[in-house]
């Protein structure tokens, strides 16, 4: 029999128990992360430290009070990746490598849309009771990421409205209508006269749910608030006192949740944390100039192409409607070279422009133009003409040829994954189908969200299961093509090049010469009757043409007639190695990055032992050829090269900066360096954003589990694009209405540089007035929140509770000056 425990007893058994584990709390029982989107640290520093006239206090009092004088703050705080809200958020509330790169996504095999930011159709989902979790929360649950808000109980957390938002309570929407209305006559009448402001309907009932949760409901662990005024406003205003107007509301928002924390029972061991994803670009100086990179892909010179894109074009100018609910937009070319008329069937590019000071690029598989080019030609070839139609036909078979290897593993390997999805929805539909969906008869609103969940997870599978074997029937048909029937001109070309799918993406060379049409002469045959490849095709060099356009109506003094400062594409690291010594080797693939001919870099990656450094290697004229060939001529380093960091006056080297940028170096080292120029992170950003991450495994799986482990790989795979441009100073690409505040998307310091501080009561252990000078990044969020709770040890390794809900170990630094004052 077991001796009874004292309490004395117990206290040392639980604290060596918790040795043990190595998992000590430093003190912080409760938390309230207060989300904020786009707020610069460097922007919040310069409000806070401006005076009232009248009482010499800070005109942000409350920030200066909790944070200033009584926590810590971290003001080289960095976004990791593009300052873009959805990847940016998705490192904060995951503390994971970025999945989610942009804030919309499309897969090139079947055009789903990843819309992360349409908030009205998850509500009216969800009011259906068809979604529970927001679109890039479904994702993170797809690859079994989960939250920051997981580590707590359902019942012990209370979340608010964001981008990755885990269920919804219509109570929330309910009482901040009814609270919005003025209780007396002539405050309504003032309120008809000037305008309801239904955008802050769920933002302020938040608030007022916290304050009041947060003294009444000792049993809440975890709250979220989430907020988008000062973005917007920065978006269409660029003065400061225009921007002041969220601050100060920001400001009051804080006193009202310090002043509720101290009147609460659990003062002593809770955390208030202010954090946002990005900064902002703004210059009262400056209006943001835009450029309308559609227009430029529909024009005849780049491409003709029939263009997706999320958003309406020109949205204010829009002659039809908007809808929430559709996830596409079509814009057609009307100069297009042989897809005239067919914009509804077969877009070849993609465009995501959100975040205005970046885009990205999908376009169709260049193989699949050349096809689709030549299909044409050979149905409506005439008999005279037999040595053009039988030399097409060889031209047909012979780029299958080229690719067969390729696309038949696709078919076999997503064959087997779609099997094992399959297996899983039928095991799931057992689980799922005795479950209630409502709340009510003894179930609540938690419970029905979460088996909803579970369906919903299954409809996901399902559909994906339905459209991917839709792409692998056309792709095993081009496969099996057969020349005669080629020549009898009695197939549909939709059998074979299927409609909406854009292929895999695009190598270096098929970029450099991208086909889009016929040539001016047509169909040209060499002197052996063979297809000339070269003479036949009209072709593009998109890295070229992209970064050489101009324009001739900038009137901005300052503003340079540019609008795009450089573009980057992934080069497979094998690649590169064949060109390079082997000190250059990498392990991960390269980022080229291309700023003309003779401006141009490579970023070289290693990870060794779980560590990252990094090479900057300037370079000109990279080329691949057709069998895959990388060459290039190094260059020395000079002034004007990409990420500008040899001529930056803010690189923080103590060697000649010329030989430590010539030296391989770890990625502390160089965010130490770097994080303070004008690009700031952006050698580690680039990296992330558009290199390959592998996707957190828990360990043993079996062999179905594996083979859905890899599909859902393969998913976020095809969600990738083949160019990123990123734009000069003040330029945007913001089609949709080119707006005269600021912008964000880039990797300018002005951009990447966000918001943490941190403030608690007398046991949570966080250090007063403190500023950290080290710099971190948005990797380091999450781990620091739960390693002061004690649910993750000094190496990040989750707890076992943390471990049972699916947490694997943290890639990020914790805020050493915070969690080991």
């Amino acid at each position: 029999m077991l001796p009874k425990l004292t309490k004395p007893m117990f206290r040392i058994t639980t604290i060596m128990a918790l040795l043990a584990s190595g998992v000590v709390a430093q003190g912080v029982k409760r938390v309230v992360v207060m989300k904020i989107d786009g707020l610069p640290g460097y922007h919040l520093d310069s409000v806070v430290k401006r005076r009232d006239a009248a009482t010499g206090r800070s005109i942000l009092p409350w920030i200066e009070e909790v944070f200033y004088k009584n926590g810590t703050r971290v003001p080289n705080f960095y976004t990791r990746g593009p300052s873009l809200s959805g990847p940016s958020w998705g490192q904060l509330d995951t503390g994971q490598h970025s999945q989610i790169k942009g804030n919309v996504e499309f897969d090139r095999f079947t055009l789903q849309t990843y819309d992360y930011l349409n908030f009205i159709s998850y509500y009216l989902d969800y009011g259906r009771n068809k979604k529970v979790d927001m679109p890039a929360t479904e994702v993170m649950d797809q690859l079994k990421i989960p939250l920051l808000c997981d580590a707590f109980a359902a019942e012990k957390r209370y979340t608010s409205q964001q981008l990755f938002q885990r269920g919804y309570d219509w109570a929330v929407l309910a009482s901040g209508f009814v609270n919005m209305i003025p209780r007396s006559t002539g405050d309504l009448i003032d309120e008809w006269t000037l305008g309801f402001n239904f955008r802050r309907i769920t933002v302020d009932q938040t608030l007022r749910d916290i304050e009041g949760k947060l003294v009444k409901r000792d049993d809440i662990d975890y709250y979220d608030y989430y907020d988008t005024a000062f973005d917007h406003m920065s978006h269409r205003n660029n003065d400061a006192e225009s921007r002041l107007i969220p601050l100060r509301e920001l400001d009051r928002t804080i006193g009202r949740i310090w002043s509720a924390i101290q009147a609460s029972n659990r003062a002593e061991e809770t955390a208030l944390v202010l954090v946002s994803d990005h900064g902002f670009n703004s210059d009262e100086r400056v209006y943001s100039q835009g450029f309308n990179i559609v227009r430029l892909l529909g024009s005849r010179d780049g491409g003709a192409h029939h263009v997706i894109t999320k958003r309406r074009l020109l949205r204010d100018y829009s002659v039809k409607g908007f809808y929430p609910i559709v996830s596409l937009i079509r814009t057609a070319s009307h100069e297009s070279y042989y897809l005239k008329g067919q914009n509804s069937s077969y877009p070849t590019a993609i465009v995501d422009f959100d975040g205005n000071e970046r885009a990205s690029f999908h376009l169709r598989e260049s193989d699949f133009n050349i096809l689709h080019i030549l299909m044409q030609e050979l149905r409506r070839g005439s008999p005279d003409n037999q040595s053009v139609s039988s030399a097409a036909a060889d031209a047909v078979q012979l780029v299958i040829d080229k690719n067969r290897v390729r696309w038949q593993t696709v078919v076999n390997e997503l064959t087997d994954e779609l099997d094992a999805v399959n297996g899983w929805i039928a095991s799931q539909e057992k689980i799922v189908a005795p479950l209630q969906m409502k709340s009510g008869n003894d179930i609540s609103r938690l419970d029905a969200e979460h088996n909803r969940r579970l369906r919903e997870q299954i409809n996901l599978a399902k559909s994906d299961e339905k459209n991917y074997r839709s792409f692998l029937q056309t792709l095993a048909k081009l496969l099996a093509l057969k020349r005669e029937t080629l020549l009898s001109k009695k197939f549909k070309i939709e059998d074979y090049i299927a409609p909406d799918a854009m292929g895999e993406m695009n190598s270096v060379y098929d970029l450099q010469n991208y086909t889009v049409g016929l040539s001016e002469q047509g169909i040209v045959l060499d002197a052996n009757g063979v297809l000339d490849f070269v003479k036949s095709f009209q072709r593009v060099n998109y890295f070229e043409l992209i970064h050489s356009q101009r324009v001739r109506n900038n009137v901005q003094k300052g503003i340079g007639n540019r609008p795009v400062d450089f573009v980057a594409a992934r080069i497979p690291a094998e690649m590169v190695n064949k060109s390079v010594s082997s000190g250059l080797h990498s392990n991960e693939d390269a980022i080229w990055l291309f700023g003309g001919d003779d401006r141009q870099a490579l970023i070289l990656t290693r990870k060794e032992k779980g560590n990252r450094s990094y090479r900057y290697l300037p370079i000109a004229n990279l080329t691949q050829n057709s069998v895959g060939k990388i060459t290039f001529e190094k260059r020395e380093l000079s002034d004007g090269f990409p990420l500008k960091y040899f001529e930056d006056a803010n690189l923080n080297v103590a060697l000649d900066r010329r030989a430590w940028l010539n030296n391989w170096h770890s990625e502390i080292d160089w965010l130490r360096a770097v994080h303070k120029t004008t690009y700031s992170n952006a050698i580690i950003g680039l990296n992330e954003q558009i290199s390959r991450r592998e996707l957190p495994s828990g360990g043993d799986m079996t062999a179905d589990d594996a083979l859905i482990h890899r599909f859902r790989e393969r998913g976020r795979r095809l969600t990738e694009t083949d160019l990123l441009v990123v734009a000069n100073n003040h330029w945007n690409f913001d089609v949709r209405g080119f707006n005269p505040g600021g912008n964000h998307g880039s990797f300018f310091r002005v951009s990447t540089n966000s918001t943490f501080m941190i403030a608690g009561g007398v046991k949570t252990g966080i250090p007063r007035a403190v500023v950290v000078d080290e710099p971190y990044d948005s990797l380091s969020f999450a781990p620091t929140i739960l390693r002061l709770m004690g649910k993750i040890d000094d190496e990040n390794n989750p707890s076992p509770e943390l471990r049972r809900r699916g947490f694997l170990k943290f890639p990020g630094r914790n805020v050493r000056e915070i969690v080991s004052p």
